[in-house]
């Protein structure tokens, strides 16, 4: 039906078992805690090469359009070019 609530059990417990729990607790808290930490470093890295990903693509965008300028003038100059013909 769903978990217990953990505090329900500790009504009756003796010192051994709250000392079971409060390691199972620490330690649970301890493996998310490298969890998160792990995940945070790893996604700050992807970002990073998000970042350079993004402006390498800007950079080839910037030569595409440099390309395509030329090769309009380059079109432009040789059409003129043929009509003179």
């Amino acid at each position: 039906m769903g978990r217990s609530n953990p505090t329900f059990f500790c009504i009756s417990m003796s010192e051994v078992e709250y000392k079971a729990l409060i390691g199972v607790y620490q330690q649970k808290a301890y493996e998310l805690f490298s969890q998160v930490i792990a995940l945070e470093a790893r996604q700050s890295i992807l970002n990073k090469t998000i970042e350079e990903l993004n402006s390498e693509v800007n950079n080839l965008n910037t030569e595409v359009n440099t390309l395509k300028a030329k090769n309009t003038r380059k079109t432009s100059k040789s059409d003129i070019s043929s009509e003179e013909f």
